[in-house]
């Protein structure tokens, strides 16, 4: 009968992992699956009322058509299915001023970008903080101190998300001249 009592309490105890388990999956997937990418001005209005309202901060990726560097970091980061929880917390938007969704008009506030992709990050209505990923050699620059006291560090799910925190939390004075 003590056998008994100690089964049943081990199987109640697994119940209870497996139910959470699988209540904290059901929930990341909802969570994925309700906030999408947003794309041009109209994205951009929405990400940052979602910004405003929500606390999230927001992910402007700039990207073009004909962008082999923007094909290979949407493959190989943004579907990473170890990112999706991450990206999740974000407002997301895609600007690509060849779109004609608008793009064109807001990249004017934006820094200009060279050679596409172009990431940037943003909290509610505060400066614009740059992120700067190597698509070609998987590399991703991990600000220090300062934006540009910093290292570069492989490119990953888990390598994104920590220059995200670090990024979002930074106090640069340089980030000011990005203000939108």
């Amino acid at each position: 009968m003590k056998n008994l009592g100690k089964w049943l309490g081990l199987l109640l105890a697994l119940l209870l992992v497996a139910g959470s388990a699988g209540w904290y999956w059901w929930n990341q997937q909802a969570l994925v699956r309700g906030n999408p990418w947003l794309k041009g001005a109209q994205g951009v209005a929405r990400a940052q009322q979602l910004a405003r309202e929500s606390g999230m901060a927001v992910l402007y990726v700039i990207e073009s058509d004909k962008c082999r560097r923007c094909k290979l970091l949407d493959k190989g980061l943004w579907q990473d299915p170890a990112l999706a929880s991450t990206l999740a917390g974000l407002a997301k938007v895609r600007l690509n001023p060849n779109a004609g969704d608008g793009s064109e008009q807001v990249l004017r506030r934006f820094p200009k970008v060279a050679t596409p992709p172009g990431i940037y990050l943003q909290q509610a209505d505060g400066p614009l903080k740059p992120m700067q990923i190597v698509v070609d050699i998987q590399q991703i620059w991990m600000p220090g101190v300062t934006y540009r006291r910093g290292f570069f560090m492989p490119l990953s799910a888990a390598g994104f998300e920590a220059v995200l925190h670090t990024t979002l939390a930074l106090e640069d004075p340089a980030f000011t001249a990005l203000a939108p």
